[in-house]
């Protein structure tokens, strides 16, 4: 299940942002708002909607609100958490 997530998410990513993780181990564990990786508030909106339609999942908001959403690798594993 993680392998999936993991792939999912660095699809969206590199196709939607050019940002490819998925061979990146260090930058998966970067802040997404972080200067290395430099995402845009609205740009983490629409990777919620994207991971969502994607696998069909409803992301954990309150995760969300508590700040989780804000690597690769915490992503995943709020994926995993909707997937299980």
């Amino acid at each position: 299940m993680r392998v999936r997530a993991e792939e999912v998410l660095g699809d969206i990513l590199f196709d939607m942002w050019d940002i490819d993780m998925r061979d990146n181990t260090e930058l998966r564990k970067e802040k997404l708002f972080g200067n290395k990786i430099n995402m845009a508030a609205r740009d983490l909106v629409m990777l919620l909607f994207a991971i969502e339609d994607k696998l069909d999942i409803r992301i954990d908001k309150e995760s969300i609100m508590n700040g989780k959403f804000d690597t690769f690798d915490h992503i995943v594993d709020l994926i995993c958490n909707a997937l299980s």
